[in-house]
């Protein structure tokens, strides 16, 4: 009997080994998954994809190529997209609030009405895009490429356009309230009706900029800022003239 009880004891000591040896596997088994759902990454390239309404919050696409992708009403908050490629998407009313496409192109994208805020869009090339009616609110622009962008009728309260280009970019009736354009290029831009209510436009190129009618003008900071004969300014502010470049 003694014999059988110590041959017992020492079967459940052995399954209790066991089971301590496989418990860290069973949880790793049931980690990994939760990690890939969360953070799914594509880098690859897809061409004209169609993506309108799908959901990809939190995914990682940097350096991936997404020409012509359908965003339309997609929803890529807090997205990571480095340096990556979405020239001529269609992106209108899409939701990329958070997300980081610091040196990713939108060249000719379309982004009407899309949720842009507190995006990164640091270095990024936005060319000839359209956001009309876009929110930029805390959006970061900085050192991006905005020429002939068209930014009618958005709002980018406290958004940051530090020495981007935003040669003949189109802002008419925007809400820049507060926003920085500190050592931007505003040459032949178009802010007629915008609200540049406490704006700075430090050390800004407004040569040729049109800025008929914008309210709260008195409130913006043109500290430095320069402009030829050819920009339009209220009779009230007179800034020194643009040095050729």
């Amino acid at each position: 009997m003694t014999a059988f009880m110590t041959t017992l004891t020492g079967m459940r000591s052995l399954a209790i080994l066991g089971l301590a040896l496989m418990a860290p596997q069973a949880s790793f088994a049931q980690q990994a998954p939760t990690r890939i759902t969360w953070a799914p990454s594509y880098s690859g390239s897809c061409t004209d994809c169609a993506l309108a309404g799908r959901n990809l919050s939190g995914w990682n696409l940097s350096n991936a190529n997404y020409p012509g992708a359908d965003l339309t009403s997609a929803t890529l908050r807090g997205v990571q997209a480095h340096n990556t490629n979405f020239d001529g998407a269609l992106a209108r009313t899409a939701n990329l609030r958070y997300a980081d496409f610091t040196g990713a192109s939108f060249a000719d994208a379309t982004m009407i009405g899309a949720d842009l805020q507190y995006a990164q869009f640091n270095n990024a090339k936005l060319q000839n895009a359209d956001l009309s009616g876009a929110l930029l609110h805390y959006g970061k622009f900085i050192g991006a490429i905005l020429t002939e962008t068209r930014l009618q009728a958005g709002r980018a309260n406290e958004a940051d356009f530090s020495a981007a280009n935003m040669t003949g970019a189109k802002l008419m009736s925007a809400d820049l309230t507060g926003s920085i354009f500190e050592n931007t290029i505003l040459v032949d831009a178009n802010l007629s009706e915008a609200n540049v209510t406490n704006v700075s436009f430090r050390n800004a190129r407004l040569a040729g900029a049109n800025l008929d009618g914008t309210i709260g003008i008195e409130t913006a900071d043109f500290e430095g800022a320069c402009a030829t004969a050819e920009t339009r300014l209220p009779i009230s502010l007179e800034l020194a003239d643009c040095a050729p470049f």
